[in-house]
């Protein structure tokens, strides 16, 4: 072995704390690999039997599953393989070159003589694997918290804070199916602001989105806690009322519209007011969501033809 390989090789965490020149000989069947950019060192679906020394350069560890997701890299002095080296599995991430690399692979039984030979050795290997396996978990909480984030992200609305409609498409359908299951009355809502664009016209769309989330507070406030509420369109909400028949239904709908019309919506020194449009249209057990929504539309639309500010009933 060359004498800068040597240092190198010292240098490695495996050996932290070893006389190196007490263990040096075990090593001269090692084989020293020269890895291009790209080349793969490890692979889930390849065993391995060689714990590999960092020497030059830098590795990228990619989570099996995610290959195009960087875990963490690697850099000279430290270990890769130590974990498919002990448990005798396949590796569970995929190692690659990142840039020009050189790596000392020391043989499966190479590594058990050095710790058979040495505590010392025996006792960085443990912290080398313990290491690993606390960066492992870290990882995997971190990847779990990112995940539920964007599942977040993808299903609430970022202005209101409400559901969005890809929520509403997954979520309606569950619980029409649940009512329908157990044989009770479901109500859908239809909400849309009167003359929104002079909202955004007179004031501007900063106080058009105000107005909007507003709105949404207002209703959050207002519904019951197992009614679903999401923004359906630019200025649309739909709400859907479990176990609510179409009376009901009605009744909760003008509570919101007369609470909506006498609250102040506030941005600076401006104070205005806005009022609703609702249709209501029951649920029925049979039927499909988009029917039930075109019943509570042709509602919403009477609505506004007969003055806005006003609540109507499929019929």
């Amino acid at each position: 072995m060359r004498d800068q390989d040597r240092a190198l090789t010292e240098q490695n965490s495996l050996f932290e704390g070893v006389d190196f020149s007490g263990v040096e000989y075990m090593l001269e069947r090692c084989q020293l690999r020269e890895l291009k950019t790209g080349e793969k060192l490890l692979q889930p679906e390849v065993a391995n039997s060689f714990l590999y020394l960092i020497l030059e350069g830098e590795l990228s560890v990619h989570l099996i599953g995610q290959a195009t997701l960087e875990h963490v890299m690697m850099a000279p002095g430290e270990c890769a393989g130590e974990i498919s080296l002990v448990d005798g599995k396949n590796p569970s991430a995929l190692v690659v070159a990142s840039r020009p690399t050189r790596v000392l692979a020391v043989p499966h039984d190479t590594v058990w003589s050095l710790v058979d030979q040495s505590h010392e050795v025996a006792r960085n290997l443990l912290s080398i694997i313990a290491g690993r396996m606390r960066n492992d978990n870290s990882a995997l909480i971190t990847s779990h918290s990112k995940r539920k984030l964007y599942e977040h992200q993808a299903t609430v609305d970022a202005l209101t804070g409400v559901h969005n409609r890809r929520w509403m498409n997954e979520a309606f359908p569950r619980v029409l199916h649940r009512c329908a299951l157990d044989h009770v009355d479901c109500a859908v809502i239809v909400i849309d602001i009167d003359h929104f664009k002079r909202v955004n016209d007179s004031y501007g769309h900063l106080v058009g989105d105000i107005a909007l989330k507003t709105l949404a507070g207002i209703m959050s406030v207002h519904l019951r806690p197992h009614d679903l509420l999401v923004r359906y369109g630019g200025e649309e909400f739909a709400i859907l009322l479990p176990d609510t028949g179409i009376v009901e239904a009605k009744s909760i709908a003008e509570r919101l519209r007369t609470i909506v019309a006498v609250n102040e919506i506030c941005s600076g020194d401006l104070v205005f007011k806005i009022t609703i449009s609702i249709g209501v249209a029951s649920a029925k057990q049979d039927g499909k969501l988009e029917d039930f929504f075109a019943e509570a539309d042709r509602a919403l639309y009477r609505a506004k033809e007969s003055g806005r500010n006003r609540v109507e009933v499929a019929g």
